[in-house]
């Protein structure tokens, strides 16, 4: 059965060509308010005073979540190393979240150094910035994005093109070595993983190439995949296989490296040719 369904959106640009932010508290509706009130409770009792702010990303910031498909990413900024901070309560807080909001396919937690998101000279926070600025809505604390930088859909708002190269290689290698290894059991599964895995990261770098022409930003997935074909028409078979894999990934390891080998090295090469390596 095909699930893709046509849904999603972009971000706009501004006059002077930023990104135009809609991820607000105030996208965020019933249902979805009561969870994340959990949600930020819950930051606050296990991380206590070093928590400085907590953000929810994605569709329910945006207040296009949808009941029984969407799930709640969220992140906590927090002072000092946040490697230090206790991820056990991770796994437990998901179950019962399950159980009490059926609706929500799950929780995604974490945190983030205040001070290396501050520090614009740590580039390995770059993506994180962005990601504050054009998609999180402040949900309790400080609002650190009134200290960040804007962006535009260009060069500096690449999440995925970069690395798609070496991540293609990375499920090439554990398509021809790790999984044969896996008890057969535990192959379909993980095989099924990295094939989403990889093919979200496809079908985003797709549209990264074609953002500056295009003057608008998303990560949705259906959007992406559009964009990116409207641009590229002779490749929009292989794409939407891509998307279809997103959705519903595929345990054929065949298929899957074959399609690698050359979509994904096509379009890497692509990435090559609109963004040259210095």
């Amino acid at each position: 059965m095909n699930r893709v369904v046509k849904i999603g959106s972009t971000l706009p640009v501004d006059a002077r060509g930023f990104i135009v932010r809609r991820a607000s508290p105030h996208q965020i509706v019933s249902p979805w308010r009561s969870l994340i009130d959990e949600i930020t409770r819950a930051y606050r009792i296990h991380w206590g005073d070093r928590v400085r702010s907590i953000y929810i990303r994605g569709s329910v910031a945006a207040g296009q979540a949808i009941l029984g498909v969407s799930d709640v990413d969220s992140f906590a900024v927090v002072s000092g190393d946040y490697q230090q901070c206790d991820r056990s309560w991770f796994d437990c807080f998901n179950r019962e979240i399950t159980l009490r909001y059926p609706f929500c396919k799950g929780v995604e937690l974490s945190a983030i150094s205040r001070d290396r998101l501050l520090d614009c000279s740590d580039d390995g926070y770059w993506g994180l910035r962005m990601l504050i600025a054009t998609q999180s809505a402040c949900i309790w604390g400080e609002d650190i994005s009134e200290h960040l930088p804007k962006f535009k859909p260009d060069i500096d708002a690449v999440s995925h093109a970069f690395d798609l190269r070496d991540d293609i290689r990375q499920v090439m290698s554990d398509l021809s070595n790790r999984v044969p290894q896996m008890p057969p059991e535990e192959r379909s599964a993980y095989t099924q993983k990295i094939c989403q895995w990889i093919a979200k990261r496809i079908v985003r770098s797709g549209f990264e190439i074609v953002m500056e022409k295009k003057q608008c930003y998303t990560r949705d997935l259906y959007p992406c995949y559009q964009i990116f074909v409207e641009s590229y028409p002779s490749r929009q078979s292989t794409m939407y296989r891509a998307l279809t894999w997103a959705i519903e990934p595929t345990d054929d390891s065949q298929a899957i490296g074959d399609f690698l080998h050359d979509f994904g090295t096509w379009l890497a090469d692509e990435i090559d040719r609109v963004y040259p390596p210095e």
